[in-house]
């Protein structure tokens, strides 16, 4: 197991790499012997840790201590078709899984808010990080220059090959998307996921360098992480964050 940490004050944020998470087709057993591994290495337990079961929505929820376990045993109790979460309580460990979808991690300094959330390209064209941001800074008083955001591993744009299909999608959202993707006039394009999260959050007031951009792609970094389009397999990335007690 390696642990990639954003370093941030106030918070304990990470990409988990080289171990499979997710009970997503896997025996339940297994991944439960991960996810103990995972806490004990944390210090904590299954009880302070909560999981989504994701859907590629932008349905987001707040949770808290009490919903600590969620999601840990098994998905039948996870917060369902559910793709952020975002807490005010300390200790309490968000988990967003990924396998070249975009992991996006949140952190509200004034507020003492943080946020997990899963952008696929539904997602990312629906405007999931836009949504949760907006949510936070217009009912949860966040001010958009105390965020700081973390958009994690992901496939980067010479590798994330789209069509027409989704940039239809992309040209639809509420920003001049045209610099974000590479139209090879064959009817294949390259995007640049990562760039259109990025600006979702610029458009909103976060500052510029409050904002950091994982290197990794999922699909290249063999040795560290899981990529459905690199293996088609179901195991996943995890990305979790936890405000310190």
């Amino acid at each position: 197991m390696k642990l990639i940490p954003w370093k941030i004050k106030d918070i304990e944020a990470y990409n988990v790499c080289q171990v499979n998470m997710s009970y997503h087709g896997y025996d339940n057993e297994d991944v439960l012997k991960n996810r103990i591994a995972l806490a004990n290495y944390l210090h904590t337990d299954l009880d302070h840790m909560v999981a989504p079961a994701q859907q590629h929505t932008t349905n987001f929820k707040e949770a808290c201590i009490k919903d600590g376990g969620r999601g840990m045993l098994s998905k039948a109790d996870a917060f369902e078709s559910c793709d952020a979460l975002y807490t005010r309580d300390s200790n309490l460990w968000l988990w967003t899984f990924h396998a070249d979808c975009c992991p996006v991690l949140l952190y509200c300094e004034d507020q003492k808010i943080v946020a997990a959330i899963h952008s696929g390209w539904k997602g990312t064209v629906n405007e999931i990080v836009g949504k949760v941001t907006k949510h936070l800074i217009d009912n949860e008083h966040c001010q958009n220059k105390s965020i700081y955001a973390y958009i994690g591993p992901s496939l980067e744009q010479r590798n994330f090959e789209a069509k027409n299909d989704i940039i239809d999608l992309v040209k639809q959202m509420s920003f001049d998307t045209h610099n974000f993707y590479i139209d090879h006039h064959d009817g294949t394009y390259h995007l640049n996921s990562k760039g259109l999260i990025k600006q979702q959050l610029l458009n909103l007031g976060v500052l510029d360098n409050h904002i950091t951009v994982s290197p990794y792609c999922t699909l290249e970094e063999k040795d560290l992480f899981y990529s459905y389009r690199r293996d088609k397999s179901q195991n996943r990335n995890i990305s979790i964050i936890c405000l310190r007690g």
